[in-house]
């Protein structure tokens, strides 16, 4: 079994891997993204060590030192038909739920076809997003998808997005990149996508990196491509910021950015102000169209959790499209470079 070695990519930054400790706050049977037969969370004390490692660390003293850091990556034959995806890359599952997407069947024909092919997979993984926010990412990709070239996953986890998208790569004429700081993460979400979409993988890719880093070696050396990016990376303020800031400098190439998770707040060393980095990039009058679930002042979601006192604000919205050809940008400075944002490469853990 090979450890993953730190958080989930992009997912983490600034924040201890949530991801593992199931970023969405205490499981209860009444709420309303979880299944009935979702598996209970693991007690804290079961919880690797790594969870608690600082994706800026993580990034500059592990990720950036491997050889594969910045690149695209092959396949990894170990993982094709694993029967235990999971073990053999040394993910630890804990909430186990899985999104239903089922229920947004018979609004269009293309999700129709993810939902059902989606929903015969039998793989044990562990999704981090509620279904509205998945079925309302599909609708926006579905939407502009004439103007697009390449849908962008960042921090890809256990490929609960990456999924649905892949599932509009054939039928829209589109191309996916994964975007992770953890190639064991994107081993494990194209493996679930080859699962459910094997004809789509000819036209996925999976790039071992940070956000920063994947405009720096992609995005800037295609003038012709028209990406729309799906960010469930970062959610510390700090990190998020950067990522924004990086895509500045190929605004040209990027037709607009879904954000996950601008409804989430915890513990103060986290810094989990996802929204709050939205606003200071585009203003607080910035034009969104709001994305996901939003959870009742009662629901249990919106009290700390037992890990890492992760929570939901109320009746607030999941995510944030923020289209770029309406976007203000009031950071970065025409002034600044794009290696101001790049990670910074320190010395390697242990």
């Amino acid at each position: 079994m090979r450890p993953p070695g730190g958080p989930s990519g992009t997912r983490s930054w600034g924040r201890p891997c949530q991801s593992w400790a199931g970023r969405c706050p205490p499981v209860s049977a009444e709420h309303p993204a979880v299944r009935d037969d979702a598996a209970k969370p693991r007690r804290p004390e079961d919880l690797p060590e790594e969870r608690y490692l600082e994706m800026t660390d993580y990034v500059g003293t592990v990720a950036i030192h491997e050889e594969t850091w910045g690149k695209f990556l092959e396949p990894d034959p170990a993982v094709v038909d694993a029967e235990n995806l999971h073990e053999v890359l040394g993910i630890p599952i804990l909430s186990g739920h899985h999104a239903d997407l089922s229920v947004f069947k018979g609004r269009n024909a293309v999700f129709d076809r993810i939902a059902t092919q989606a929903g015969e997979l039998k793989l044990d993984y562990e999704d981090q997003c509620s279904v509205q926010h998945y079925f309302d990412v599909f609708a926006c990709v579905e939407r502009e998808h004439a103007a697009l070239t390449r849908l962008v996953d960042v921090g890809v986890f256990m490929g609960g997005s990456a999924a649905v998208l892949a599932g509009c790569v054939e039928p829209m004429g589109l191309e996916l990149d994964l975007v992770d700081a953890n190639s064991v993460f994107l081993q494990f979400a194209r493996e679930r996508v080859r699962r459910i979409f094997p004809r789509a993988t000819t036209r996925v890719r999976m790039f071992h990196g940070d956000l920063p880093t994947y405009v720096a070696n992609v995005l800037r050396a295609e003038p012709q491509t028209r990406a729309l990016i799906h960010h469930d990376g970062a959610h510390d303020f700090n990190q998020v910021v950067k990522d924004l800031s990086s895509l500045y400098f190929a605004r040209d190439r990027v037709h607009g950015v879904l954000l996950q998770d601008t409804h989430l707040r915890g513990s103060i060393e986290h810094f989990n102000f996802v929204d709050a980095a939205v606003y200071a990039m585009f203003g607080v009058g910035v034009k969104y169209e709001a994305l996901g679930a939003r959870y009742p002042q009662d629901s249990p979601v919106t009290h700390p959790n037992q890990w890492n006192g992760n929570y939901f604000l109320a009746e607030t919205p999941e995510g944030m499209y923020v289209p770029f050809d309406s976007a203000e940008w009031k950071y970065p400075h025409p002034t600044m470079e794009l290696d101001d944002f790049m990670p910074v490469k320190a010395p390697p853990a242990g």
